[in-house]
């Protein structure tokens, strides 16, 4: 039976049975050629071994199945996006989305594809839309980014403070707030956030330079290391 291929094959890809796995699949997919949920897990398998342009192909047939899941659309999306087909993998997270409006990797990334197709606005949007689902620093720090890229700065520093948060070891993070409070003229505030991203990367000379140059009042640097 096909359920119990799948089964098999599944548990052969689970434990690194590579070649196995595929061979089951292949023998799935002459019985069952459309069976979304068996395109999805060997479009998976082709783009674990590298082989992302086959994972595409799968990945697409099986979101573009009527029995598909979120999952297989946000799954191609990513393939689509290592592919650096921005546009196509924005379309896909959208398809998860009609599917599963409040998915947060699908916000999550149909706001990467918006970022890297130069849609600042529409990437602030859903960055925002998936904080309202929990999101993590990481996804904080990228929507108070593109909420900067747009103008709207004082909701870029709260998203960054929330980062900061939750998780305050990121230089990055610590610096692009220190760079939009100096421009809201907290310059203080600033100094403190620049000093703070050179004590979690002492080496970071943007930071330092920033520091040195642009709030020379700021105080004594900590030293090179």
């Amino acid at each position: 039976m096909p359920a119990d291929l799948l089964a098999e094959a599944f548990d052969h890809h689970q434990t690194g049975g590579f070649e196995e796995a595929e061979a089951l699949y292949r023998r799935i997919q002459v019985i069952e050629p459309a069976w979304a949920e068996a395109l999805h897990r060997h479009g998976l398998l082709v783009a674990q071994l590298g082989r992302l342009e086959q994972a595409d192909r799968l990945l697409g047939w099986a979101s573009a199945s009527a029995s598909a899941d979120a999952e297989a659309a946000v799954n191609h999306g990513k393939i689509l996006r290592a592919l650096q087909k921005a546009e196509a993998a924005a379309r896909s997270f959208r398809r998860a989305l009609t599917l599963s409006p409040a998915l947060l990797t699908a916000l999550e990334g149909l706001g990467h594809a918006e970022r890297e197709n130069g849609n600042a606005e529409a990437a602030a949007g859903s960055y925002g839309r998936a904080a309202l689902f929990g999101a993590g620093p990481a996804l904080l720090h990228q929507w108070g980014a593109a909420l900067d890229v747009i103008g709207r700065t004082e909701e870029a520093a709260e998203a960054l403070h929330r980062s900061a948060r939750i998780d305050p070891t990121v230089p990055s993070v610590a610096v692009r707030l220190a760079m939009i409070l100096h421009r809201m003229g907290h310059d203080e505030e600033a100094a403190g956030w620049y000093r703070r991203a050179l004590v979690l990367q002492p080496g970071h000379r943007d930071a330092r330079r920033a520091l040195f140059d642009t709030i020379p009042a700021a105080g004594k640097l900590p030293p090179e290391p």
